[in-house]
């Protein structure tokens, strides 16, 4: 993996499950992709175990925004949410959430027990779950001539760019990436160019 890479999860993954004087503990882990995904899984575990006395939960977002949260539910204060926020971090991993349900088992496990069983509940999933390499990109949808597609082809693969779909009109559509390290060349060398003025951008997002 080079420097320009991060770790995500593919796929949900769960339950890992932790044990510790009667109090059970249910970990799973999810691909990260929008705010209400997030909460919704939260409320899918409330229904799925109806005996939790909390759902723990935190994620961390793409490198773009880095934006991280953690949540004790009810716990003590940082006794659970910031050791699974913790273990995410550990794990290099990004556009990842994780959630572990507590069943309590009768027997307080005070603060110390609290972060090694949220600790090691979040450790387990993690170190079960698929991951993949990703490289941070900017997707662009551009509209050209018929005249310009193989100077643009060049340019694209010149920094390393995929093309991802091409239609073909009246005028070209073509939807491509280029990586997020690699953009800021591309840009100053197809604004040099002056193909350039005969081009119309008309989308350009990051995407992962």
């Amino acid at each position: 993996m080079n420097s320009s890479e991060y770790l995500e999860i593919t796929e949900e993954t769960g339950p890992f499950i932790f044990k510790d004087r009667g109090s059970k503990f249910y970990g799973y882990a999810a691909p990260f992709n929008h705010l209400d995904d997030f909460k919704s899984m939260i409320s899918h575990f409330r229904l799925m175990y109806p005996k939790a006395n909390h759902v723990v939960s935190a994620y961390r977002d793409q490198p773009q925004k880095n934006q991280t949260f953690c949540s004790d539910d009810g716990e003590p204060k940082n006794s659970s949410g910031p050791p699974v926020l913790g273990q995410i971090l550990q794990h290099n991993l990004y556009n990842t959430a994780v959630f572990v349900v507590r069943e309590f088992g009768g027997k307080p496990l005070g603060i110390p027990g609290l972060i090694n069983a949220y600790k090691t509940t979040t450790n387990g999933i993690l170190l079960e779950c698929k991951k993949m390499n990703v490289t941070p990109s900017i997707n662009y949808t551009v509209q050209l001539d018929y005249t310009n597609k193989n100077w643009l082809s060049e340019i694209i693969e010149k920094h390393d760019g995929k093309i991802k779909s091409t239609s073909y009109l009246e005028s070209i559509s073509m939807s491509f990436t280029i990586p997020l390290s690699m953009n800021e060349l591309f840009l100053s060398d197809l604004k040099n160019n002056k193909r350039y003025v005969d081009l119309i951008i008309s989308e350009s997002e990051k995407v992962d």
